[in-house]
């Protein structure tokens, strides 16, 4: 949001109460890049797809690729009892998908471990990428219009005393405890979802049995990460509807490890044994913000009450793919009405 507006020509002051970026959700330490396919092409679908667009071409122009992203393209599994979404057809030239989104080669398949003939439906995703979010918003903050302040926890009647002509919540998780607290605010329709990734480092010789680009589904797995460490693979996440305490856990390692088995067999019989040897299995949780129609929300909160505040939230699963372009589309709107 700050770099949208800083992109622009205002002047962006970043207050986080946290003492380092990227200290909530989005501290997770590896993301997917992926488009919402549905038959009837919906708003999300949509949305999704300007996100990946506008995503790749920042990541692209700031991000050192292999480091700190790489557009490896995305295998999707409709595993049969986890999804309900309705058969996928092969997609003409004409269509909103030619090019998006194509059946798996054999080759591709393979690289995954997994058959041609399997039952269930599955996605080549040629614009996908993983991306690591701490990278992406590093960049995005590197502006001469934004300053950042850390360590500022303030409450809705210091800003409003600091007399700004516009402002912006993106506190996730923390929107609606924020809004409590700030008069004439709407109440939103927002849910808590905590959720925890397994991930750990693997070897050449691992490597050979995992595929090349991401694969999501059911959870998601991405290897061949580079870090400090060496190469790493992630695993997961999972999905505590309403719970808003982040913690890593045995039960959700576990459940993380379930997921991958029914994913891509293949990988989670090659990490069977690290993964049961907890010095060599690691965690990240973190709790993200979801609307209850699952759809972001980026909007004035209440255009006469509170003419001078906006919100930007309930980016779910999704917040890698849809926060710049949800940013965008505001900025265009508070930008409009400043210059007015």
């Amino acid at each position: 949001m700050a770099r949208a507006l800083a992109d622009k020509g205002w002047q962006v002051d970043v207050c986080d109460q946290a003492t380092s970026p990227a200290a909530g959700a989005s501290g997770v330490p590896i993301g997917v890049l992926s488009c919402h396919v549905s038959v009837d092409d919906n708003p999300l679908s949509q949305l999704t797809r300007a996100g990946m667009d506008r995503v790749r071409a920042f990541a692209q122009a700031h991000l050192v690729k292999g480091q700190d992203w790489l557009d490896c393209g995305v295998l999707e599994r409709r595993l049969d009892g986890h999804t309900k979404k309705k058969k996928w057809q092969p997609v003409e030239s004409d269509s909103v998908w030619h090019g998006w989104v194509q059946t798996p080669t054999r080759l591709q398949l393979a690289q995954a471990g997994l058959s041609e003939h399997s039952a269930d439906e599955q996605l080549w995703q040629a614009h996908g990428a993983w991306v690591k979010p701490l990278a992406l918003i590093e960049a995005q903050l590197n502006h001469a219009c934004i300053h950042v302040q850390r360590g500022q926890a303030l409450k809705a009647t210091e800003i409003q005393a600091l007399g700004y002509p516009a402002v912006v919540l993106a506190l996730g998780a923390h929107t609606s405890d924020f809004l409590a607290e700030l008069s004439d605010a709407p109440t939103l329709p927002l849910l808590p979802v905590a959720g925890q990734i397994s991930w750990g480092l693997h070897d050449a010789e691992q490597a050979k049995l995992f595929p090349p680009f991401a694969v999501n589904g059911f959870g998601g797995f991405v290897s061949h990460v580079p870090t400090p460490q060496g190469l790493a693979w992630y695993s997961g996440a999972t999905f505590h509807r309403g719970q808003a305490q982040a913690e890593v856990t045995v039960q959700d390692h576990a459940e993380n490890f379930l997921k991958l088995q029914q994913l891509l067999p293949q990988a989670a019989q090659a990490l069977q044994t690290q993964w049961r040897t907890p010095n060599q299995l690691q965690g990240w949780s973190g709790v993200r913000c979801t609307s209850v129609n699952r759809m972001p929300v980026a909007r004035a909160l209440d255009t006469f009450k509170l003419p001078d505040w906006y919100v930007l939230t309930a980016l779910g699963s999704r917040g890698l793919t849809l926060a710049m372009e949800c940013a965008q589309r505001l900025a265009l709107v508070i930008d409009q009405r400043l210059m007015d």
